[in-house]
């Protein structure tokens, strides 16, 4: 479906986009993230949810200090990328065997209770999380959100965070498949991390493959949301906005590095 026929109308409450694109650049990634968002302020619709990769990085949250919250010298030894991100929280690692997931949503567009729901900011973590958990118990696993994480067996697979502009929320979260433990434990300078982390492929019934995971976490949210997802693309508009942030904002050091506190200005 062209996203053009989401925008307006009953079919922008009922019908969202499904994305699952991904970049092999980090920095591209958290920039394509940040572009959906501003476009969906600026100019409505539609209500998105992402589905996407990321090659080895640590992303770290808007303001944190790269030189205390990341192993920097391993990062560079093992060619990890650091990338800033626009929401708060902490430094989480990536690989091709983490799922990320991203909401981006217009509250007003929401009906009630969900509207009034998601404008707590604890109700919205319980309601955006609880559709990943409802998919992976879909899956045979007994998951359960717990303060913006979700939790299999005391352990934590998915942690998220959010950003607000003005109407919108851009809610992202991880999901550890089975990411490389070892370089995330000397990237984030963690002893230990299976202690505390785990691999969703640990503890699945069965293997199960990537898009059959995909797909159980896409049947959630529509339930979750009341809604259907249509796979569709980036619009030009939020491709041109993308490549924009990237050029002055998520490809450069004083975002992702010097300073942990972004003042530059931005345009549309």
């Amino acid at each position: 479906m062209d996203s053009s026929q989401l925008r307006t109308g009953k079919m922008k409450m009922r019908c969202w986009r499904l994305l699952e694109y991904s970049s092999k650049n980090p920095a591209m990634n958290l920039a394509i993230e940040e572009a959906i968002l501003r476009c969906l302020m600026e100019y409505g619709g539609p209500n998105s949810i992402r589905l996407w990769q990321n090659p080895s990085s640590v992303i770290i949250g808007y303001f944190q200090n790269p030189k205390s919250a990341v192993n920097m010298a391993a990062c560079k030894k093992m060619k990890i990328r650091v990338i800033r991100r626009i929401s708060g929280g902490g430094a989480v690692y990536h690989d091709h065997g983490n799922l990320n997931y991203s909401i981006f949503v217009e509250r007003e567009s929401l009906e009630n209770p969900l509207k009034a729901s998601i404008k707590d900011l604890e109700k919205s973590y319980a309601i955006f999380c609880g559709g990943v958990v409802e998919g992976l118990k879909a899956l045979g696993i007994e998951a359960y959100s717990q303060n913006g994480d979700i939790m299999i067996r005391g352990k934590k697979v998915s942690g998220s965070a959010q950003h607000r502009l003005y109407n919108v929320i851009l809610h992202h979260g991880t999901l550890m498949l089975n990411i490389n433990m070892e370089m995330l434990g000397q990237a984030l300078e963690i002893s230990n991390p299976e202690k505390f982390l785990v691999n969703l492929h640990e503890v699945l019934p069965n293997k199960i493959s990537l898009d059959k995971i995909k797909k159980a976490v896409t049947k959630s949210f529509e339930k979750t949301f009341n809604i259907k997802l249509e796979k569709g693309t980036l619009t030009s508009k939020e491709r041109r906005v993308a490549k924009k942030l990237y050029k002055m904002k998520y490809s450069q050091e004083n975002w992702n590095i010097k300073s942990y506190l972004y003042h530059g200005g931005f345009s549309l």
